[in-house]
């Protein structure tokens, strides 16, 4: 029983540790996805003032997107119905289709945010803004967040790892040497 009262203090420690080392992750893990959606929200804007003003923005072929090579940001005029219109987003050669729930959202409250998984391997970061009776989409690629957050995670797993090492020589060399008195 002696062992054990002076062993709960480390164990403490290294709940504590663990808490403290997740905390770090999820917060920066989340600010980096939030931050994925400025590139985008910026796009979006600019085009739906366009589309404001009554213009609807030709794309040259040297300004297309193909979704499945490129970390470009992207952009896809939808039709309040759905059906994609101009746009420099490009997926298996047609502008990218979004599924209609996440059209439909954005022409009802003006404004929509998702991350969209068209196929596997391929996730993006996506704004919509209804604007003159259409719904702008633009997005980005995740890959070089998700990226950051996988290289972040590795390395806060390797400092976790380390504070467990040192937590646990600490709590064998107080069990071993410090003695009841």
């Amino acid at each position: 029983m002696a062992v054990l009262n002076r062993v709960i203090p480390w164990i403490v420690g290294s709940i504590v540790l663990t808490i403290a080392f997740v905390a770090i992750y999820v917060v920066v893990q989340q600010l980096d996805r939030q931050t994925a959606d400025e590139a985008p929200a910026r796009l979006a804007s600019q085009v739906a003032a366009q589309l404001e003003d009554g213009v609807l923005p030709e794309v040259a072929d040297a300004d297309r997107v193909d979704l499945e090579r490129s970390l470009a940001s992207f952009y896809v005029v939808y039709s309040t119905s759905g059906l994609p219109e101009s746009g420099s987003g490009y997926l298996g050669g047609e502008l990218a289709q979004v599924p209609t729930g996440v059209i439909d959202v954005a022409a009802r409250s003006g404004t929509n945010g998702v991350t969209w998984q068209p196929r596997p391997g391929l996730r993006f970061a996506t704004v919509e803004l209804a604007a003159n009776g259409k719904v702008v989409l633009a997005g980005q690629s995740l890959l070089p967040s998700e990226s950051r957050t996988d290289q972040l995670g590795f390395l806060l797993l390797l400092g976790w790892a380390l504070a467990m090492l040192i937590l646990a020589a600490g709590a064998f060399l107080h069990v071993r040497f410090v003695s009841d008195k």
